[in-house]
């Protein structure tokens, strides 16, 4: 990957690291507000299923915040865009699709028919 490129990926990354940054801090206000909203004890049980909603999005940024913080990390030891199973480059497609990306196309589909087979054991 070339030096320009790298810079894009980098630049996107940390506009992605803003986004998350920005959607946390939204969601930490909901979190916060919630039962300030509606402090009748009949709509607590929906406002619990809204905190715990607000609570697993808040999950799923901090795992997305660690892929983003990751990717720029291989960035940084020049590993980015390669396979982290076949060392095979990543298509810069599917890095501009999904810049987090640690697996080609192929090992990344091996890899969720594994997840799906064991799934399927556990059935």
């Amino acid at each position: 990957m070339t030096h320009d490129q790298l810079f894009v990926f980098r630049n996107l990354l940390h506009g992605l690291m803003d986004q998350i940054r920005d959607k946390g801090t939204a969601t930490a206000e909901a979190i916060s507000g919630i039962y300030q909203a509606c402090p009748d004890l009949n709509d607590r049980a929906s406002l619990e299923s809204d905190r715990h909603m607000l609570i697993l999005i808040g999950q799923r940024e901090r795992n997305l915040t660690r892929q983003v913080l990751a990717a720029l990390s291989r960035i940084d030891d020049g590993s980015y865009g390669v396979c982290q199973e076949c060392d095979e480059h990543i298509p810069l497609k599917r890095l501009e699709i999904h810049p987090t990306s640690t697996l080609c196309v192929c090992c990344q589909q091996e890899r969720e028919q594994e997840s799906a087979m064991g799934a399927l054991a556990w059935a």
